[in-house]
C-alpha cells in the first residue's frame, strides 16, 4: 500500500506540473531519458576525489522509472559498481554507487541505467541507446582537472580552480598560508591545485602574473571589508532537516515577495534584530508566513552586494551569499525552515549586469576576460561578455549551484529583456542561450521547480519550450498590472475602465494566462522610493497612517482581482497589514499585525481559499459575465466541473449599490464565503452574508439571478453549493452532515458572529433558521448522494 500511495502522489505531481515524461515514468521496460542526470562537478562525494581514493557518485532518475543501475568503471581494467536508491526529492529517485580506490592516475566511468529489458547508458555526452565510450566521465588524479571551478574543501586541505586563459601564472594567498604563495598549475585555460591546510572559513585571493589580485568569482562567501576576500565554504556541511521537499505546482502558488534585510525587527513581537535583519531572523518568523498561508516566498536578491543596505539588484557575484545577512549555512537554515512549513523559496537573480561598483570581475587576471572592450552597458552597470562560452557557463553554473547546494525552488530573472531584446543589448542572441541552457538543465534536473521572467511583452514566446521560446514557467503579465492599478487609482476620481480589468483577468491568450503568468497589483518596483513609487495605500490615503476606508477597500479589491484572477498571484511584504512605507530601507512595522487584524484575516482567508480550492487555481476556467461601466460593478466565475464554482462580485465605486441584480451561472444554493466590507476584515460592515436567495429571473444570460446589497468598495465572494445538505464538503450526504446541520439549526440566530459563513442552516435565505429550513434540509438529505 505504501508503494501504491507513493506512486499515486508522484503521478499527481507529474500531472500538476504538466511534465509528460514524468507522468509516464514507471517500470515499463523504457528508461525515461529526460529524468536521468549526473553532473560530475557537484555529484561526487567527496566533490574532488584525490590520489585514487574511493568516492561515491550520485545521479537521479524519475521516481519508480528504473529497476537497477550501475557504474562501468575503467581504471586500466573494467569493473562495475552497483547503485542503489538513497532517497528521493520531488519527482526524482536519488541513486548512489561506491567507486573503490585505485592506484591508477586516471579513472573513467559511464552509468548503465536499466528499466526491465531496456538498458541505456549515460556519459558526459548524455544518454545513448548503446554503450558509448567517446566521452566518459573522467577523473585525473594528477592534474585534478575534474575539480569544479572555485574552492572545494577536501580531506587535509582545499582544491582551488580558477579560469584565467590569458594569465601566465597564478598563486593562491590566504589566511591558511599567512598570505604567502601556494602556486597553482595551469591546465588548459584554468589554474588548479591542492593546498594543504586550507580549511573552511579560510580567506583567500588569487594573485596573477605576480601583479594582479582577484577575488574568486565562484566563492560561496565574500568578505567586503578589505577588498572582498573570498571564503572557503563546505557546501556539504549543513545537515538538512527537510530532505524531500517539492514546491506546490505553479498553478497553486501564492507568492510573497520578501526582502530579508527589512523583514524583521521593528516593533516585532519576536524581538529586535540587527538592522538589516538576517536569514536566521526570517527563519524564526516562518510561522507568520505559514499563518498568512502563502506557499512560496520570492526573495529580493541575496547574492553579495556592495554595502550593508540594498535592494539587491547590484549583484557582486551570483555565487556568493550576501554576508551582512548571514552565512551560507544560515541561508540554508532559512530555506529549511520555510520548507518545513510547506513554503517554497524562489530567488531573484540578476544576470543582466554586474554591480556598477565593487565589480570583482573587472580586469580579472589583468585582462577583461569577463567583459567586452569596451563593455556593453546597461542602465545599472556593465554586462558580461555573453559571447564567450565560459562566461555563459558562469551564469548557467551559478543557477545550478543555487538550486542544488541551497535547495532553492526556482528563480525570478530580473530585467530579462536586457538579456534577450536586440534593441537593448547587442548580445541578445547569446543572452538567450544562457536562459535556454539554464532551463534545459532545470527541466532535466529540477523539473518540479519554477522560473519567472520579469519581462513586459505578454508573449507566449517567453514560456514556450526552449526549442522555440525561452522556457520560463511564467512571465510577468504587464497588462494585468496596468489594468488593475489604473482601475484602483482612477476609481476615486473617474471611470475605472472595468472592461479592461475584465479582459485582463483571463490573461492574454495561449501561453499568457493561467500558470504561465505572474499577476500582481503591487510588487517591489511599485512601492520603491528609489524608483519614485510608494505603497498603494499611501497613494490612496495621503495622510498618515494611510488606513482610511478608501485605502483599505480599494487595495483589498486590487488584491482580490489578483488572487481571484486566472494567473499566479504575488504580493509584496507588508500587504497583509497595510504597510505604508517602502521595503528597501524601511523595515516592516510588525505592530500593524495587531493594529489591523481584520486586514490580516482578509488576506489569510482569501489565500487559504486560493491555495486549497481547485476552481481558484491559476489554470481553472474564468468567465467574466457582468460588467457595468456606469456603476463600476463586475462579476466573474471561477469553476471546475465536478469540483465547484465561485462567483466574485466587485463594486469599485464609492456608492453603495442596493438591490443590485446579478445573474447566477448555475442552479443550487449560493453562500457568501467572503465579504471584504465585513468588520471581521477591517471594513465598516454591511453587505450580504450567509445564504443568498436565488430567483428565477433571467439576468446576464442566465435563467436565474440574485439581488445583492453591495457596499461601496467591496468584493463579495460567493460559493456554489451544488449539494445543499453536504455540510462537510465530502460530496456525500450522511450522518456527519446531519450532525453539522443540527448544530447550526440549534443556533437559530443568523446574526451569530461565530458563524463563519453567515447562517449555513438558512436554506431558504430568509435570515432565519426555522422549520421551513428543516424541511428543505431533510428533503436534500434524503437524496443521500451528491451528483
Amino acid at each position: 500500500m505504501l508503494a501504491t500511495c507513493r506512486s499515486t502522489q508522484f503521478l499527481f505531481l507529474a500531472a500538476a506540473i504538466g511534465w509528460s515524461d514524468i507522468a509516464v515514468a514507471q517500470l515499463d521496460n523504457n528508461v525515461q531519458w529526460q529524468g536521468v542526470s549526473h553532473t560530475g562537478w557537484n555529484d561526487r562525494r567527496p566533490r574532488v576525489p584525490r590520489s585514487g581514493e574511493s568516492f561515491a557518485i550520485r545521479f537521479q532518475t524519475f521516481r519508480s522509472d528504473v529497476s537497477s543501475a550501475r557504474a562501468r568503471i575503467d581504471d586500466g581494467s573494467v569493473h562495475y559498481a552497483n547503485a542503489s536508491i538513497i532517497g528521493s526529492r520531488g519527482p526524482y529517485d536519488l541513486w548512489e554507487a561506491a567507486i573503490p580506490s585505485t592506484v591508477s592516475s586516471t579513472l573513467n566511468y559511464v552509468l548503465e541505467i536499466t528499466d526491465g529489458s531496456d538498458t541505456d547508458f549515460y556519459s558526459a555526452k548524455g544518454m545513448t541507446e548503446n554503450l558509448d565510450l567517446s566521452q566518459p566521465f573522467t577523473l585525473n588524479f594528477s592534474t585534478l582537472e575534474h575539480a569544479p571551478l572555485g574552492s572545494t574543501p577536501v580531506g587535509g586541505g582545499t582544491v582551488f580552480k580558477v579560469w584565467s586563459p590569458a594569465s601566465t601564472s597564478c598563486v593562491v594567498r590566504g589566511t591558511f598560508n599567512s598570505w604567502g604563495s601556494s602556486p597553482l598549475t595551469k591546465v588548459g585555460e584554468s589554474f588548479i591545485g591542492f593546498v594543504a591546510g586550507a580549511a573552511p572559513g579560510g580567506q583567500y585571493k588569487y594573485f596573477f602574473n605576480n601583479s594582479v589580485w582577484n577575488s574568486d568569482p565562484r566563492s560561496a562567501a565574500l568578505v567586503p571589508t578589505g577588498g572582498y576576500n573570498s571564503v572557503i565554504v563546505d557546501a556539504d556541511a549543513y545537515t538538512w532537516q527537510v530532505n524531500d521537499f517539492s514546491p506546490a505546482p505553479m498553478d497553486q502558488l501564492v507568492i510573497y515577495q520578501l526582502h530579508v534585510g527589512t523583514f524583521a525587527g521593528r516593533n516585532d513581537p519576536k524581538g529586535s534584530t540587527p538592522n538589516p535583519s538576517r536569514y536566521i531572523d526570517v527563519a524564526a518568523r516562518a510561522d507568520h508566513l505559514a499563518e498568512l498561508g502563502v506557499n512560496a516566498v520570492m526573495l529580493n536578491p541575496v547574492n553579495e552586494f556592495p554595502g550593508d543596505f540594498s535592494g539587491g539588484y547590484n549583484t557582486v557575484s551570483p555565487f556568493a551569499i550576501e554576508s551582512k545577512l548571514g552565512t551560507p549555512d544560515q541561508f540554508r537554515q532559512m530555506v529549511d525552515a520555510l520548507h518545513a512549513r510547506g513554503i517554497a523559496v524562489i530567488l531573484d537573480i540578476v544576470y543582466n549586469h554586474a554591480a556598477s561598483s565593487d565589480n570583482i570581475l573587472w580586469n580579472f587576471g589583468g585582462t577583461q576576460q569577463y567583459f567586452d572592450a569596451p563593455a556593453v552597458e546597461t542602465p545599472w552597470g556593465a554586462q558580461c561578455d555573453y559571447d564567450k562560452a565560459a562566461v555563459r557557463q558562469y551564469y548557467i553554473d551559478a543557477a545550478e549551484t543555487m538550486l542544488t547546494d541551497y535547495r532553492l525552488d526556482g528563480f525570478r530573472m530580473d530585467a530579462t529583456m536586457y538579456m534577450t531584446d536586440s534593441g537593448l543589448t547587442p548580445q541578445w542572441s547569446n543572452g538567450q542561450k544562457i536562459i535556454r541552457a539554464m532551463h534545459d538543465n532545470k527541466n532535466n534536473r529540477h523539473a518540479d521547480k519554477h522560473t519567472i521572467a520579469e519581462i513586459y511583452i505578454d508573449n507566449r514566446w517567453v514560456t514556450d519550450p526552449t526549442s522555440t521560446g525561452l522556457g520560463f514557467t511564467a512571465q510577468y503579465q504587464n497588462e494585468f498590472k496596468e489594468a488593475v492599478r489604473a482601475a484602483i487609482f482612477t476609481a476615486g476620481s473617474g471611470p475605472p475602465n472595468m472592461g479592461r480589468v475584465a479582459n485582463a483577468l483571463d490573461g492574454q491568450g495561449v501561453g499568457v494566462s493561467g500558470r504561465g503568468v505572474l499577476n500582481y497589483f503591487e510588487l517591489h518596483d511599485d512601492c520603491w522610493p528609489l524608483n519614485g513609487t510608494k505603497r498603494a495605500v499611501t497613494s490612496i490615503d495621503t495622510t498618515s497612517p494611510a488606513d482610511d476606508q478608501f485605502a483599505r477597500g480599494r487595495t483589498k479589491i486590487g488584491q482580490a482581482f489578483n488572487l481571484l484572477s486566472r494567473g499566479v498571484p504575488a504580493l509584496v511584504q507588508g500587504t497583509e497589514w497595510l504597510e505604508d512605507e517602502g521595503w528597501e530601507s524601511a523595515r516592516l512595522d510588525w505592530s500593524h499585525k495587531t493594529r489591523y487584524p481584520g486586514i490580516f484575516k482578509f488576506y489569510s482567508d482569501l489565500i487559504a481559499l486560493r491555495t486549497s480550492e481547485p476552481p481558484l487555481f491559476a489554470d481553472s476556467p474564468l468567465s467574466v459575465f457582468h460588467v457595468n461601466e456606469w456603476l463600476d460593478v463586475m462579476a466573474w466565475e471561477r469553476r471546475i466541473d465536478g469540483s465547484g464554482s465561485f462567483v466574485a462580485v466587485v463594486n469599485l465605486s464609492d456608492t453603495e449599490r442596493s438591490g443590485y441584480r446579478i445573474g447566477i451561472p448555475r442552479e443550487g444554493r449560493w453562500t457568501v464565503t467572503m465579504n471584504s466590507n465585513d468588520t471581521q476584515y477591517g471594513g465598516p460592515g454591511g453587505g450580504p452574508a450567509g445564504v443568498v436567495a436565488v430567483e428565477n429571473i433571467a439576468a446576464d444570460g442566465f435563467p436565474r439571478s440574485m439581488l445583492l446589497d453591495l457596499p461601496a468598495r467591496t468584493m463579495v465572494l460567493l460559493r456554489h453549493i451544488a449539494c445543499p445538505a453536504d455540510f462537510n464538503g465530502d460530496q456525500l450526504v450522511d450522518d456527519a452532515d446531519f450532525v453539522v446541520f443540527l448544530t447550526a439549526y440549534n443556533s437559530l440566530d443568523c446574526a451569530d458572529p461565530g458563524m463563519a459563513s453567515g447562517c449555513p442552516a438558512d436554506f431558504n435565505g430568509d435570515n432565519l433558521v426555522d422549520d421551513s429550513d428543516f424541511v428543505l434540509f431533510v428533503a436534500a438529505y434524503n437524496e443521500l448522494l451528491c451528483s
